[in-house]
C-alpha cells in the first residue's frame, strides 16, 4: 500500500518497516472475536435519509465532509502527508471471486470519482489509518459495495498475478454496521521481502451514490481492539458528510 490503498501496497510496506523497527507487529486481538456470516444491508439509525439523493454523484464538498479529520479521532492521532496516487490498474486476483478485494488495493477504482482520502498515524507512531471517499453515478455505489457479499462468502485468499504477485488471506471481520451496507474485514498481505504477513482491518461501506473504504494497520497486538471505535467514527462522519 502506499497508504491509501494503491497507496495500499504502500501503507502495507510502511507499517511493516515501522513494526520491524518497533518490533511490535502481531496478531491483534480481534482475532479472538467471531466472524460477521454476512455484511451489513441495514443502516444506523436515520442512515437511510439520504435515499433520495441516490441518482445524484457527491460533490468534493460532500467528499471531503465525509472523510474523517484529526478532531473525530481519538486523542493522540495526527494527519499525515499524503502520498501521491498513482494511474496504475488494479491487481489482479488469480481468483475471480477475490477480484472486489483486489480491487481495493488500487488508488483508483473504475467507474468511479475519488475525493481526496486522508491517512493518519496514531500517537505510538505504527498504527496506521487511512480512508478514501468515492462517489459513482446511478446504483454503482451500490453495486460496488455489494459485490463483497459474494466476495467475502467464496474468497479466503488469493495471489496477486504478475511479477511482482504475493498471495493475500481474506478474513471475514465483526465489526460495526454502517451506511447503507457495509462489510468488515481482515486482509493479511505476504509481501515478499518484509518476513510476515502484514494484516489490514477493512471496512467497505456505502451511503447514497457515495463509497468508503477504510483500513486500519495495528503496529502491535493490543491495537487490534481499537478497529471497532475508528470504524465507527468512520461511518458516523461518512454517512453525515454525504447526507450533508
Amino acid at each position: 500500500m502506499r497508504t491509501r490503498f494503491g497507496r495500499a501496497t504502500a501503507a502495507v510496506l510502511t507499517a511493516s518497516a515501522l513494526c520491524l523497527t518497533a518490533a511490535a507487529c502481531g496478531s491483534s486481538d480481534d482475532d479472538k472475536k467471531p466472524a460477521s456470516s454476512a455484511g451489513q444491508d441495514t443502516a444506523k439509525d436515520g442512515a437511510d435519509k439520504g435515499a433520495g439523493k441516490s441518482a445524484t454523484v457527491l460533490t468534493a464538498a460532500q467528499m471531503k465532509a465525509a472523510t474523517l479529520a484529526v478532531k473525530d479521532l481519538p486523542a493522540g492521532w495526527k494527519a499525515d502527508a499524503a502520498a501521491p496516487a498513482t494511474d496504475e490498474a488494479p491487481p489482479k486476483a488469480d481468483k475471480p471471486v477475490c477480484q472486489p478485494v483486489a480491487d481495493l488495493l488500487a488508488d483508483k477504482v473504475a467507474g468511479a470519482t475519488m475525493g481526496g482520502g486522508q491517512d493518519f498515524t496514531d500517537a505510538k507512531g505504527f498504527n496506521i489509518l487511512s480512508q478514501q471517499v468515492m462517489t459513482f453515478p446511478g446504483t454503482g455505489a451500490a453495486d460496488f459495495v455489494k459485490a463483497f457479499g459474494p466476495a467475502l462468502d467464496g474468497c479466503t485468499g488469493f495471489k496477486v498475478t504478475g511479477e511482482d504477485g504475493y498471495p493475500v488471506k481474506v478474513e471475514k471481520l465483526a465489526g460495526p454496521t454502517a451506511g447503507e451496507t457495509s462489510y468488515t474485514f481482515k486482509m493479511t498481505m505476504e509481501i515478499p521481502g518484509f518476513g510476515q504477513g502484514i494484516t489490514s482491518h477493512m471496512l467497505v461501506m456505502h451511503q447514497g451514490t457515495g463509497v468508503s473504504r477504510l483500513a486500519y494497520v495495528p503496529g502491535d497486538k493490543a491495537a487490534g481492539a481499537a478497529f471497532g471505535d475508528l470504524a465507527e467514527r468512520a461511518g458516523d462522519k461518512f454517512v453525515q458528510g454525504v447526507q450533508g
